[in-house]
């Protein structure tokens, strides 16, 4: 049978090969093209139609109907149609609009397995989630502001599309809201606000433990013969109070001078600062319950 249409999106094409119906809106597209980036797509367009539709045409193309959101479809076969399509968001883009920008592309690209469309997206979430303590030092100079509250609805879209790479530095800037905010955060799953509040616990002991233990409890080495122990400023009640809402073990101290420590002593602590943050970094993944690192990349890349 044939099909009139109601409403027909800015991509139809007359020379397309298949109409494909989202919410009522009709694609005319390429089964070629679409086929290029996604072998769900080529299959999809070679499995006989049902009988029921098995003669539900129009203009001789037969017709899909595809059960997505319409603007994350459409957004979708912009990025195909258009090859600088990712160019048009702004490289100071904020993380709302990062975010709102790909999140459709994102979800529909991993449901329908284009590859190279869902690899943009993550390498674009990637550049704002690092995956390494080097490219989150980098991201951490270039003076990059976050939002905690936007980052949280990062969580549910990197489980959705399976981009568990982002999790651990999404779930350590989520530390940053303070727990009533949290558990009334309705994009949160209760699951990822239990991960986050018990991470938060375990982020501030390891700060106190592993990154910045000489500003709670310095012990002198045995080669000091200066009495630094007796000169090293402890921290006040505020301080650790602050430290504790919001912990941040991986923030890079640099107040040194102040410290008055001799060089044997400030060169033991920066090893022990140094080598401190490196360990919290590998234990990210662990901390929120999320495996390893290498887990997660295998995950991701399966």
């Amino acid at each position: 049978m044939t099909h009139e249409l109601q409403l027909r999106s800015d991509y139809w094409y007359d020379d397309g090969s298949v109409i494909i119906i989202v919410e009522e809106t009709a694609f005319r597209v390429h089964k070629s093209i679409l086929s290029q980036h996604s072998d769900v797509f080529a299959d999809l367009f070679t499995i006989p139609e049902p009988a029921a539709r098995e003669s539900e045409s129009l203009e001789g193309c037969s017709i899909v109907h595809l059960q997505d959101d319409l603007h994350d479809f459409t957004q979708v076969i912009k990025a195909i149609y258009k090859p600088f399509y990712f160019d048009e968001l702004p490289q100071n883009a904020d993380l709302r609009k990062l975010l709102g920008f790909i999140s459709g592309i994102l979800k529909i690209s991993t449901k329908y397995n284009l590859t190279r469309i869902r690899q943009k997206c993550i390498d674009i979430l990637q550049g704002k989630f690092p995956t390494t303590l080097s490219g989150c030092e980098e991201l951490v100079s270039s003076g990059y502001q976050y939002n905690a509250t936007t980052v949280v609805s990062a969580i549910p879209l990197a489980r959705e599309t399976n981009v568990p790479e982002i999790l651990p530095w999404a779930f350590y800037i989520s530390t940053n809201i303070d727990t009533d905010t949290l558990l009334a955060d309705p994009v949160l799953s209760w699951r990822d606000k239990a991960l986050c509040l018990a991470g938060k616990s375990q982020l501030w002991e390891r700060q106190k433990e592993d990154t910045h233990k000489f500003l709670f409890e310095f012990a002198r080495p045995s080669d000091c013969r200066h009495m630094c122990s007796l000169r090293l400023p402890q921290m006040t009640w505020k301080h650790i109070e602050d430290l504790r809402k919001r912990p941040h073990p991986l923030h890079e101290y640099d107040d040194w001078d102040s410290l008055g420590l001799c060089h044997v002593c400030l060169q033991r602590v920066q090893d022990q600062h140094a080598k401190g943050r490196e360990k919290v970094w590998n234990a990210l993944p662990r901390i929120f319950h999320l495996g390893t690192w290498e887990e997660i990349r295998k995950e991701q890349n399966r």
